[in-house]
């Protein structure tokens, strides 16, 4: 009998150790679940039925319940992690294939593969990185005796990696080849009318063109690049993905592409924000400063325009007003400022008035559809426990509309 016993003991250990196979439908069915649980706990707990009761040990109780819903959203949105070695590894087989069309030698390094992100992110980003990485290794790489001729080994090599910076992971695409070029660049920029003939743009400004729709300084066009569809379809991916990307490169040196993507696109962290009577919401990363501003610190640069300018500590940051942007009426006097919200965003800071900053919270993100859809600079709606809904702004677009 104890010798029955002592042996079921591990076969039981091994099993519970064990995985198990779910579709990731049923795991996203999970995650709208606990989406609505959330939004169900915050309508009781704020019911105003509940305005003048005594209820003693709510607030705890509210407390707990609260922070249990927490962990469940975390526990779920963990179901859908998984390793973005799984999208590495496939584009690692291309770069073979890479190297037969393009006669060249491709080492390709990675590094990170480990790092989660959400499955349906991941299913997005095989199509737009290998976009990335046939420009690196067509257009980036040199031949094998153009890169001798230069004091750089024969082999191109092409780097992937991954990493988790707070609530992103950021996947960068670096290559050791000639760089951007940006004459030609600038030269097909201004032939779509993007810049004057006399302007200069700055490096960061003109690297943005490549991601315009048809935009190629590919005086061929082949089976790996020319169309100048590539680019582009990275581009709407990471807007779809609320994402943002972002370039550098250096002449001679290489050209490097790095994405910030959320590790996950089912929950967001925000501030909840007033202008008038409407809720704004906006991720609580892009943030930098919630200020209010004194007298001789809002200042005026363009009658004609309309731009104004917040110094702040010596420095002067563009004002971005919503109630301009998206025509939504502002309690008082629309010139009048309450408080003042900065962003950090690529093309640099700007500030937000808001007449109140109401909350912060975990939101339930859901997609604007329809004729929804066509809103201006906005990932969509975040669902709020009083049953009100707010917009949630993209701050990359909004600091582009003011940057032009």
């Amino acid at each position: 009998m104890s010798t029955g016993v002592e042996n079921a003991a591990p076969a039981t250990a091994s099993a519970d150790t064990g995985l198990m196979r779910v579709s990731s439908e049923k795991i996203s069915r999970l995650m709208d679940l606990v989406g609505e649980l959330s939004l169900s706990v915050s309508e009781t707990v704020q019911s105003p039925d509940l305005n003048g009761l005594v209820l003693s040990n709510f607030d705890t109780a509210v407390h707990r319940l609260n922070m249990i819903v927490r962990e469940v959203q975390d526990a779920a949105t963990d179901l859908r992690l998984v390793p973005i070695d799984d999208v590495f590894r496939r584009l690692r087989r291309m770069v073979r294939e890479l190297e037969r069309q393009t006669g060249k030698s491709i080492d390709m390094v990675i590094e990170g593969g480990e790092t989660a992100i959400d499955k349906l992110v991941a299913d997005k980003l095989y199509d737009p990185l290998l976009h990335v990485v046939r420009n690196s290794a067509d257009h980036g790489l040199e031949p094998p005796e153009e890169r001798s001729a230069n004091g750089k080994e024969p082999q191109g090599r092409i780097t992937l990696s991954a990493a988790q910076v707070g609530s992103e992971v950021q996947i960068i695409v670096a290559d050791d080849g000639r760089g951007l070029s940006r004459d030609r660049i600038l030269k097909k920029a201004r032939e779509k009318g993007f810049f004057g003939p006399d302007e200069e743009p700055e490096p960061s400004a003109l690297w943005k063109c490549i991601f315009e729709p048809g935009f190629s300084t590919a005086e061929t066009v082949s089976n790996l690049s020319g169309r100048g569809v590539g680019m582009d379809v990275l581009n709407s991916t990471m807007t779809a993905l609320r994402g943002r990307i972002a370039v550098d490169s250096t002449a001679g040196a290489g050209t490097r592409v790095a994405l910030h993507i959320p590790v996950s696109l089912a929950f967001l962290d925000c501030i909840i924000l007033r202008l008038g009577e409407q809720l704004f919401a906006v991720p609580i990363d892009v943030v930098s400063e919630i200020a209010r501003p004194a007298p001789g610190e809002l200042l005026g640069i363009s009658a004609e325009g309309g731009s104004e300018m917040f110094r702040l500590r010596g420095k002067h940051i563009p004002i971005c007003r919503l109630d301009h942007f998206y025509g939504t009426p502002q309690s008082g006097n629309s010139s009048s400022t309450g408080v003042l919200v900065v962003f950090n965003t690529t093309s640099g800071a700007i500030a937000v008035p808001v007449d109140e900053i109401l909350d912060r919270q975990q939101v339930v993100m859901k997609p604007l559809v329809g004729r929804l859809a066509a809103v201006r600079a906005s990932w969509g709606c975040a669902l709020l426990g009083t049953g009100e809904v707010a917009l949630v702004l993209d701050c990359e677009r909004l600091g582009a509309g003011v940057a032009s």
